[in-house]
């Protein structure tokens, strides 16, 4: 089984070496102990060949819960040339994987946080650099359609992406497209 995976990974290196320049850099792979009374892990699939693990805190009626000082996620991916993307404040989260923005060619990544409650939400975009999460810019967005995910709320029209969100105004929702700009 090991001269398997040996064959594999060597065929991978040879593959990826051909015609091309190379540039070494160090991802560093987490490994994690989950606790099934304190810990969930969420499962988000982020396209056809890529997931997401989002590993967060259990939120149960506990009464102390609020007191507790920091809450943080980890999001883990099958591609294990990604590396483990840590976010404080957050208890959960909505991913979009994002197409190469930058010309890296890798891809850029949408993430936003969830929390206790208020329809305000941040978002961040991340980008890959020097083998970690790289946060490059981040907004604000109104959410409080819980069954729209970001997923749903990104358009891409003309090689620019746009975020849809919601807003109330005079008694009604209304959808406010916003280009965002990277």
């Amino acid at each position: 089984m090991k001269k398997y995976f040996f064959l594999l990974f060597l065929a991978s290196v040879i593959f990826a070496c051909r015609n091309k320049q190379t540039k070494e850099v160090e991802v560093t792979i987490k490994t994690f102990m989950v606790d099934a009374d304190t810990t969930v892990v969420d499962t988000v699939l982020l396209s056809e060949k890529d997931t997401a693990f989002v590993i967060k805190p259990k939120i149960t009626d506990d009464p102390t819960l609020q007191e507790k000082k920091v809450f943080e996620i980890n999001i883990l991916f099958n591609d294990k040339k990604w590396p483990t993307l840590n976010f404080k404040q957050a208890i959960g989260a909505d991913l979009f994987l994002v197409e190469d923005v930058d010309g890296d060619n890798k891809p850029e990544l949408l993430l936003r946080p969830e929390w206790f409650s208020s329809c305000w939400a941040s978002v961040n975009l991340f980008s890959m650099k020097d083998g970690a999460w790289k946060m490059v810019k981040n907004g604000s967005m109104y959410f409080c359609a819980d069954e729209y995910p970001l997923s749903k709320r990104i358009e891409k029209n003309n090689d620019k992406y746009y975020l849809l969100t919601d807003s109330l105004t005079d008694d009604k929702f209304v959808i406010n497209k916003k280009e965002i700009k990277f």
